[in-house]
């Protein structure tokens, strides 16, 4: 008796626990096989625009349903993709209540950067991300190769076929050592913590013996005696290599400070990369202040490094929406939110004097015709194999930065020959946004 009893019990517990899953827990108000998830296609969905009311995404009909159409391609992973059969991605999947009650996004996105943006990653594979530095707004996200969302019925096998993971959003959860561009931030510590300044004279040898190991300048260049403003500026590892040693565990705090090893609060999800818990070695202190060893970013971590050098050290919270509207609730908007102070004022001063140097004279010069000064830093990051990463960091105009940049351009090679170029015509776009 006690057995059935207890058997009883059971199964009872387990008509209840299954109840209460599938009525309350379970997603299945989304789900392909609920008869009500083909209703919302039957509906008039709300609106996704740019900065300046540019529609980004709206429906159409399309014989029984309204079909959505987007405005160009790269937005598949920002505003994503709402389909019928492939479901739904990005502030479509975010935003999808409130968009299937007709109300609409505006976002920061500006339409002219984000094709400029497209056009500029097409045929390779990378990440681009455009902020405004005082405001945290993205003008611009994106990752190539993408998904098209006006063709996901004629080229879905294709993209799952792709090797090249045109799903996956690299601007976001692409992980990368940042090479070089990581030395802003320990120049920015270096200056804050007093272990240097602008004018002083290091001697670069073109390598640098830690024990019995060795930290080498991008082709053994010696740059002798050169300011830290030029260490910056032609990007001398021997010299970075010495200040990390010299911040120690400090270097750590600073990384996480600029964001660096944590999600960040943001509209789409994203990935927090790595820094590590701690460093056992000089010569892992050293790796990490040429951007190397364990340390590894996301573009959109990178984008929001730029820009928070560019605000003087204010790091702003990254954001892409900037109102729902319509319907029978209120305007939902987004107001800018600083984050943290990552460096004095002064010392975000002098790192932007520096960075300048860089564009003018070091290795983030261009051959472009540019009608604005900028500031930047590049990176080529080493991989075990294939070619290296091409990173590139900046902002513009130097004086006082409307727009910053991040580019990355996997197995691109140098950042100077190929992701300079990409982040200065991407400059040049954004500053267009205010004309």
């Amino acid at each position: 008796m006690r057995k059935s009893f207890l058997a009883i019990v059971l199964m009872y517990g387990l008509l209840f626990a299954g109840s209460f899953y599938w009525q309350l827990c379970a997603p299945i108000q989304d789900h392909p096989a609920n008869p009500r998830y083909y209703q919302m296609f039957k509906e008039r969905r709300g609106a996704v625009y740019d900065r300046n009311g540019l529609a980004l995404a709206e429906s159409a009909p399309d014989g029984e349903i309204f079909a959505r159409t987007y405005s160009t391609a790269s937005l598949s992973h920002v505003v994503g993709y709402f389909h019928q059969r492939y479901g739904m991605t990005g502030l479509e999947r975010i935003f999808h209540e409130d968009l299937s009650r007709g109300r609409s996004l505006i976002t920061t996105l500006d339409l002219a950067v984000q094709q400029s943006a497209e056009e500029a990653l097409k045929g390779r594979e990378g990440a681009v991300v455009v902020m405004k530095p005082a405001t945290g707004e993205v003008l611009a996200l994106a990752s190539a190769p993408w998904v098209d969302g006006n063709e996901l019925d004629a080229n879905w096998s294709d993209y799952l076929a792709d090797q090249r993971s045109p799903f996956l959003n690299r601007a976001t959860h692409g992980l990368y050592p940042p090479g070089s561009t990581v030395k802003p931030i320990v120049y920015g510590a270096a200056l804050s913590q007093e272990h240097t300044v602008g004018s002083q004279v290091w001697d670069d040898g073109g390598s640098l013996a830690i024990r019995n190991r060795t930290i080498q300048n991008f082709g053994g260049k010696a740059y002798g005696k050169i300011t830290a403003d030029q260490a910056l500026a032609l990007s001398s590892n021997v010299v970075f290599a010495q200040l990390a040693m010299e911040l120690g565990d400090g270097l750590l705090t600073v990384l996480r400070e600029f964001g660096l090893g944590a999600e960040i609060q943001f509209d789409l999800p994203n990935l927090g990369g790595h820094v590590p818990g701690r460093v056992s070695s000089d010569y892992d202190f050293a790796q990490l202040g040429i951007g190397q060893g364990e340390l590894l970013v996301t573009p959109l971590q990178m984008a929001a490094v730029a820009s928070a050098i560019a605000n003087r050290g204010i790091m702003m919270r990254p954001y892409v929406v900037q109102e729902v509207r319509g319907g029978l609730k209120m305007r939902q908007i987004t107001r800018p939110q600083p984050i943290r102070e990552v460096m004095p004022e002064e010392a975000a001063a002098a790192l932007l004097g520096a960075m300048e140097l860089a564009a003018a004279e070091g290795t983030a010069q261009t051959s472009l015709d540019t009608a604005f000064d900028y500031g930047g830093k590049t990176g080529t990051a080493q991989m075990g194999q294939g070619s290296d990463h091409a990173w590139f960091i900046g902002f513009a105009p130097a004086e006082r930065p409307q727009a910053a940049v991040a580019v990355l351009v996997e197995h691109g090679g140098s950042g100077s020959q190929v992701a300079v170029p990409i982040g200065v015509r991407l400059l040049e776009a954004a500053l267009a946004v205010d004309e």
